[in-house]
């Protein structure tokens, strides 16, 4: 009989490509990741991994066999919350991670409501760039993520995972005073930029891009001159009169108050923030339990 753990290995090796980073994220050692697989060879009889460069990738009965584990891995997770909701009340732990913002505004909140809704219940946090928690989440690293959607750019569907809204973040232009009396509210306010620094977030990431694009929509190229995951550094540069940033309502908890701000456009635009979960979880009390803090977290900050 396939031993279940040994499908998961299967499963994290398909997503991650070396012995390494499967031992890494299953805190195994990579020899013992590397006994996974052959034994698991042994019990089905086919070579199921073969190297390619420095990286392994599955043979095409590996690929057969990562797709069974799959579903049977998402019976199990399914098995596991019908137990769960057997319970009269939520207990265990829960891994919930988030973006900066989320962290410091939604996330204390939401745990502080769940702790004394279901004092049973723990709750383990990480703070985390979506781009890299989502697949935490899928590998079932953690249990629910808070994740974000900017106008025009929705978040990838990802197999196995579900997303649910939890309010409309408003995007800010943020400036310092002398910039704020230098432009005209009434015209498009980017353009009057276009000679500004800015402070954004990795190139590579959805806020950076959404930026990026508003800029080239008025004719130019923004000059960043503070590129920063860390909302607060950003917040520095812009009180400072270093930079303009483009900033949402909730990182403005750490503003000062010198700090002005105007509408990134006529009509007011705003992000999504959004928790996700996995599907086969869906029904785990646990993870229920988050859900219902969060979504009344996010209700105490729209009715604010």
């Amino acid at each position: 009989m396939i031993n279940i753990t040994r499908l998961k290995v299967l499963r994290e090796l398909h997503r991650r490509g070396t012995l390494s980073a499967v031992a890494e994220n299953l805190c195994y050692s990579t020899s013992a990741v590397s006994q996974q697989i052959r034994q698991l060879e042994r019990e089905v009889g086919v070579s199921l991994v073969e190297p390619v460069g420095r990286r392994l990738h599955l043979t095409p009965q590996g690929l057969i066999l990562v797709e069974h584990a799959t579903r049977i891995l998402d019976l199990v997770e399914q098995a596991e919350a019908d137990i769960s909701m057997s319970l009269e009340r939520p207990r265990g732990t829960v891994r919930l991670a988030a973006f900066q913002s989320a962290a410091i505004s939604l996330v204390p909140r939401a745990v502080s409501i769940l702790r004394e809704q279901h004092p049973e219940l723990t709750v383990e946090f990480q703070q985390g760039e979506p781009e890299q928690t989502l697949s935490a989440l899928q590998a079932a690293d953690l249990d629910l993520v808070i994740a974000e959607a900017y106008p025009g750019i929705p978040v990838p569907a990802t197999p196995g995972l579900r997303f649910e809204h939890l309010l409309d973040d408003p995007l800010w232009l943020a400036m310092d005073e002398a910039t704020f009396t230098s432009v005209d509210p009434g015209r498009n306010v980017f353009a009057q930029l276009a000679e500004a620094g800015w402070a954004a977030e990795a190139a590579d990431s959805v806020p950076r891009a959404w930026v990026v694009n508003q800029c080239r929509q008025q004719g130019f190229e923004p000059r960043i001159v503070c590129s920063s995951e860390d909302l607060a550094v950003q917040l520095r540069f812009v009180e400072a009169g270093l930079a303009v940033a483009v900033l949402p309502r909730l990182a403005l908890e750490l503003a000062t108050s010198s700090l002005r701000t105007l509408p990134a456009s006529s009509e007011m635009e705003s992000r999504q923030v959004l928790v996700a979960y996995r599907e086969a979880a869906r029904n785990r009390t646990a993870v229920v339990a988050m859900r219902a803090a969060l979504e009344q977290a996010a209700e105490s900050f729209t009715s604010s």
